[in-house]
């Protein structure tokens, strides 16, 4: 499972564990076994970068 370093508009950063996280253009969809695990509204994120070994 790959490690997505999530920037927000507001400063946090925040690393989840996912197989993959996309976009529909509203919201980030994280995916995890092929599964939806959590949203996440666009409108918040500033950037979703993967973090490879």
């Amino acid at each position: 499972m790959a490690q997505y370093k999530i920037k927000y508009l507001d400063g946090e950063i925040e690393t989840v564990a996912a197989n993959l996280v996309e976009s529909d253009g509203r919201q980030y969809v994280i995916y995890r076994s092929g599964k939806p695990a959590g949203y996440i509204p666009a409108a918040n994120v500033r950037s979703v970068l993967r973090q490879d070994d």
